[in-house]
């Protein structure tokens, strides 16, 4: 009887294995492609400010071919504000954090200064890496235009297959396949970028250049530039701690900005089509400026209840960065 059951127990076993197909496992390809790469492993002569630019690029979006580059703020990384790159890229944006020198230099020397001309004598300085003033001192080396370009050629070697390269004409950028934005200092970069180079779009998160001694914005701000002012966008707290929002409106309106200044909170995009965007949304982390970081730093940015990026935020980045 044992042997019976044995045998029997022998056969059904072999008779579900050879009528049970075990289902084939799908390969999960990773939504982005991330890479960390400090600025002196594609320039040995970078030394300083040698915290790791952030890159990413969709592997399941469809691409627009052009680049976002983003500058952080003061003293920051981009490792602080993974949130909207990967925002950008998820949107068909080949994307980059780009670090730079960005200490409190530029301040220090141009927001007191009787010389007006100073806060973008120190940018062009930081861009271009040739010497304008004393207030800064950033070489050709280390300026953004180099550490960008570096980096473009170092990501094509890598990854030929991503084309890289599209976004270089020779040993130059090709800007205007780029929109640039930033945060605080890199949200005035930005700008003042576009200002210098006919860029896709130039896009300002909390930002400013206001002369207190003068009273008035860095002399910059108004003049004319490569880039039409229809491709300037901002987006601003009303409760900003840093730079006071009410200076911030008076800037972005003598640079004659679309507006009207329109809320995130309470309007759904396309924002009356206005390019002064403003919120008064509840940081995420209650401490150290959090108003005004925010607007795009990781931990500030307002969280619904699951941990995601809250609704508002994410409609209005997508807008501000551009489909």
């Amino acid at each position: 009887m044992k042997k019976q059951l044995v045998l029997t127990f022998i056969i059904v076993l072999i008779s579900c294995t050879k009528e049970t197909t075990i289902p084939e496992i799908p390969i999960v390809q990773t939504p982005l492609n991330e890479y960390k790469i400090t600025p002196s492993a594609t320039d040995a002569a970078i030394t300083a400010f040698n915290n790791e630019h952030y890159v990413y690029l969709s592997t399941q979006a469809v691409p627009k071919n052009k680049l976002f580059v983003f500058l952080p703020g003061t003293s920051s990384s981009p490792i602080y504000y993974t949130t909207i790159l990967k925002k950008a890229a998820s949107m068909g944006y080949h994307t980059i954090g780009l670090m730079y020198p960005n200490s409190t230099d530029i301040y220090n020397n141009s927001s007191n200064n009787t010389d007006n001309t100073q806060f973008g004598k120190c940018r062009l300085e930081a861009f271009e890496g040739i010497n304008h003033t004393s207030g800064v001192s950033i070489d050709a080396t280390n300026c953004i235009k180099n550490r960008l370009v570096k980096l473009l050629n170092y990501l094509q070697t890598q990854n030929p297959s991503q084309n890289w390269q599209q976004f270089l004409t020779g040993s130059n950028i090709d800007w205007g396949k780029c929109v640039v934005a930033g945060h605080s200092q890199g949200g005035g970069h930005a700008f003042f970028i576009a200002k210098q180079v006919a860029v896709a779009r130039a896009i300002s998160f909390s930002s400013i250049d206001w002369n207190t001694t003068l009273a008035t914005n860095a002399d910059w701000v108004t003049q004319t530039g490569a880039t039409p002012i229809s491709k300037f966008y901002s987006l601003n707290h009303f409760q900003d701690e840093i730079f006071n929002y009410v200076l911030v409106q008076t800037q972005l309106s003598n640079m004659s900005l679309t507006g009207p200044v329109t809320s995130i909170d309470v309007v759904s995009s396309p924002y009356n089509n206005s390019h002064i965007l403003s919120t008064n949304a509840i940081p995420a982390y209650p401490l150290l400026f959090p108003f005004h970081n925010s607007l795009c730093i990781n931990a500030y940015v307002p969280k619904e209840a699951s941990g995601n990026t809250i609704a508002s935020f994410d409609k209005a980045w997508e807008y501000l960065i551009g489909n």
